[in-house]
């Protein structure tokens, strides 16, 4: 009989690490989306570097979400 210990252990690994990283991206995205509504126009229009934080929050998605892609290849392997 083959021991599926180790192969179950990868997978628990690979799962909680894909997990993990659309939890992350789920909350940011959740996060910013709920910025740009009109109860929190005071927090969104905070400046940060010269840019209102909800408009630097919305051009940041596609970065972030790349860099969770590259993490998702090499850590992935």
């Amino acid at each position: 009989m083959v021991d599926a210990s180790p192969a179950r252990a990868m997978i628990r690994r690979k799962a909680r690490l894909y997990f993990s990283l659309f939890g992350v991206f789920f909350v940011f995205y959740v996060g910013t989306a709920i910025l740009q509504t009109p109860e929190c126009r005071g927090a969104a229009s905070m400046d940060v570097m010269g840019t209102p934080l909800g408009l630097l929050l919305s051009l940041a998605i596609f970065p972030v979400s790349w860099v969770i892609i590259a993490i998702f290849f090499v850590k992935g392997k």
